[in-house]
């Protein structure tokens, strides 16, 4: 029997030997179908389409006493079909797919205030910094420490994480570190609820990561506040309000021209309004992004050694930057962001509930480059870099700046049963002449000929069973 199948097996074995009063196993069994064609980097006409599957599965067991609680959660996340495992005969497995999601222990200090130990979701707010992923096949958790406490309407959260890479004998080994990975990532969070539909919630983080030398820790600071009327649950008909403001400051992984790292200046801005009506059934709301970016065209120094782009480190990208075609998620990059310009996105939805166990929401997105962007001419064959900046007929530079497409989703979610969740979605997008050019550069320099762009457009179909074991 494979190890891995037989520790689950021993683990459910001697679980079920303690009194079920103590102890709940549960599961979640995610199937999902997709059909890709744009999904992140924009495609070309005659680009054919993508269709594939993949699938989570998750065993997930609770034990709790007086003074503690704990949860273990085992995982496989993989696409249908990419067993590693394989020979002529057949395909048996795959290496990378079976994980550790979560593994924490609480401790229950007193009745107000607890500890969390190990492995876990942090999942907060807007989910701008930090969040769960859910999306993601395998989605995302931390190892760290939480500390909770609450006082009448307050509670306050403070998380800490300290990150290396090592053998399973616990020895640390950093030698081929990532420095994408985050090495550390703390943060303070104090909620507090105003009245019965308000709530604000300020939140500050500190995170660092590798240099590529890995002698340097670069320390990232991102500061925000979260305001909330009438959402959630318990949100009732009328007027409803989201708004988030977030700063960030510190030191960048990469060097500016004085061969210094540099210094970090960015922000974003986060808001939304409408109104909830006919018993909580049609909710309408309009609102908008703003990101800051680089302006290409300030050639002060200091200006030049600081980097303006908002990181996004762990937040949730899929509800955000121009909705679920993802092509402004990454920033700084050319083919999934805005070549590290200013962003903002003006945005309307709509949501009607039409029964109990179902509703619809559409969204339609207008995504603007706020700050002045150099425009490249090609993309190199061979690197697949911006090659060449554009210049006019006078031979001066030009930039990129104003309306990067229109986008659009629609998306229906219906409870078939307490246990049985089915959602569908469909993304289309209408890529503008900026991002064409910003993606593929010119299909002719001379004539300054575009690509033909094609129908950029991402359908997708989930369905979620989570049974309750025990």
């Amino acid at each position: 029997m494979n190890k891995k199948i037989l520790v689950v097996v021993l683990l459910l074995s001697s679980l079920m030997t303690i009194s079920t009063a103590q102890v709940n196993i549960s599961g979640e069994l995610r199937s999902r179908g997709i059909v890709d064609h744009g999904f992140k980097v924009p495609v070309l006409d005659g680009t054919d389409a993508k269709a594939y599957f993949d699938q989570r599965t998750r065993v997930q067991f609770d034990y709790s006493k007086d003074k503690y609680s704990t949860r273990i959660t085992l995982q496989d996340a993989r696409m249908w079909g990419g067993d590693d495992i394989v020979n002529k005969v057949g395909a048996f497995g795959n290496s990378n797919s079976f994980g550790l999601y979560e593994a924490w222990v609480k401790l229950n200090v007193n009745e107000n205030s607890s500890l969390k130990i190990g492995r876990q979701e942090w999942n907060y707010d807007d989910m701008r910094i930090l969040s769960f992923r859910d999306w993601l096949t395998a989605g995302q958790s931390y190892d760290g420490l939480l500390y909770e406490l609450k006082s009448g309407k307050s509670k306050l959260d403070i998380g800490l994480s300290y990150n290396n890479d090592g053998s399973r004998q616990g020895i640390p080994d950093n030698s081929d570190w990532n420095p994408l990975k985050l090495k550390t990532m703390n943060f303070i969070r104090l909620h507090r609820q105003l009245g019965s539909k308000t709530s604000i919630a300020a939140m500050a983080t500190l995170s660092g990561r590798m240099d590529t030398t890995k002698n340097n820790l670069l320390a990232t600071g991102t500061h925000g506040i979260n305001l909330l009327h009438n959402y959630g649950k318990k949100g009732n008909d009328g007027f409803l309000l989201r708004f988030s403001a977030y700063y960030q400051h510190g030191t960048d992984v990469n060097k500016g021209s004085d061969n210094a790292y540099k210094g970090i200046s960015a922000y974003l801005l986060s808001f939304e309004a409408g109104v909830r009506t006919l018993n909580k059934k049609l909710e309408l709301k309009a609102g908008a992004e703003l990101i800051s970016g680089h302006d290409y065209k300030d050639t002060d120094a200091d200006y030049q050694n600081t980097r303006h782009t908002f990181d996004m480190q762990y937040s949730a990208i899929l509800p955000y930057y121009g909705g679920n075609m993802n092509h402004f998620v990454f920033q700084e990059s050319y083919k999934l962001g805005t070549k590290s310009g200013g962003y903002f996105d003006p945005f309307i939805k709509a949501k009607y509930r039409y029964s109990k166990k179902g509703f619809v929401e559409a969204a339609f997105f207008f995504p603007y480059l706020t700050t002045d962007v150099r425009a490249h001419a090609t993309i190199d064959p061979i690197t697949q870099k911006p090659k060449g900046g554009e210049v006019d007929e006078n031979g001066n530079p030009v930039y990129w700046k104003g309306n990067l497409g229109r986008y659009f989703d629609v998306k229906t979610v219906y409870q078939l049963s307490p246990d049985i969740n089915l959602k569908a979605g469909f993304s289309y997008g209408i890529v503008s002449d900026i991002k064409n050019q910003m993606v593929y550069g010119y299909k002719d320099a001379a004539s300054k000929e575009l690509h033909d762009m094609g129908n950029n457009y991402f359908g997708w179909i989930m369905l979620t069973v989570k049974p309750k074991f025990l």
